[in-house]
């Protein structure tokens, strides 16, 4: 898989790279520092699966507009410097960016959101971290040396809940989803969360009041890794299977 970053911050692009190559997917990265390099690109940009800008005036379509005139469908996630103006937050949506990401971030995080915008997923298997994870297809949590059947409802609940994170689901989306529409009760999703919260071992499952639920903020000193990491292992399932730092966003 190709993917093109433009970033006058070479060393940001440098990092990035290395990062997305210690994965198990391997990723060639094209980067450039100037706008006008993109026109020039010797390569077919049809060949590229997404295109990471930070743009001079990312409110100025241009360089969009060239790539679509180009034929190019892919993806294109922008980075914007610390100091953008949020007010202008629902230009960039009306224009059509598939996502945008702002300064200072980690390398770990701009990494989700190229396997999201890239579609890089596997179905089955959510990794935490070494030896423990997730098997959807044989609805198992694995827990080191332990192995944790899990019943279907479950098992629909435990992956719509991380394949959403961090973001919360709602009853209503754990009714069409878990209950393919099935007319059912907020306390029967509540008994459902009782049963999965029995089984895992971890703290995985936080209630949000009113809402539904989300994937929980955690505490290291629990002896189980922050928030950002469970998010980042559990959505990049070919992520190495050995620890990693925690990082901020």
């Amino acid at each position: 898989m190709k993917i093109f970053i433009l970033e006058p911050d070479l060393e940001l692009a440098h990092r990035v790279d290395t990062y997305l190559n210690q994965l198990r997917l391997k990723i060639d990265v094209t980067k450039v520092q100037k706008e006008e390099e993109i026109f020039d690109e010797k390569v077919s940009l049809l060949d590229y699966s997404l295109f990471i800008l930070n743009l001079k005036e990312p409110t100025d379509a241009k360089i969009l507009k060239f790539l679509r005139r180009k034929g190019c469908v892919a993806p294109v996630l922008l980075i914007l410097e610390k100091g953008f103006n949020p007010a202008l937050f629902k230009t960039l949506y009306y224009m059509s960016y598939n996502d945008f990401i702002i300064k200072d971030f980690a390398p770990q995080e701009i990494a989700f959101r190229i396997y999201k915008l890239c579609r890089i997923w596997n179905d089955d298997i959510f990794f935490l971290c070494k030896d423990v994870y997730f098997d959807f297809k044989h609805s198992l949590f694995f827990n080191h040396e332990e192995e944790i059947s899990l019943g279907k409802k479950e098992a629909l609940f435990l992956k719509y809940l991380l394949a959403k994170a961090p973001s919360a689901i709602s009853f209503d989306d754990i009714s069409s989803y878990v209950y393919l529409d099935e007319v059912v009760s907020q306390e029967r999703i509540r008994s459902l969360v009782r049963q999965l919260r029995a089984k895992i071992p971890c703290e995985l499952i936080e209630t949000i009041k009113g809402v539904g639920y989300k994937m929980s903020e955690v505490s290291s000193k629990n002896g189980i890794e922050s928030k950002n990491n469970i998010v980042t292992k559990f959505l990049l399932p070919w992520l190495p299977l050995v620890e990693m730092g925690a990082y901020c966003i």
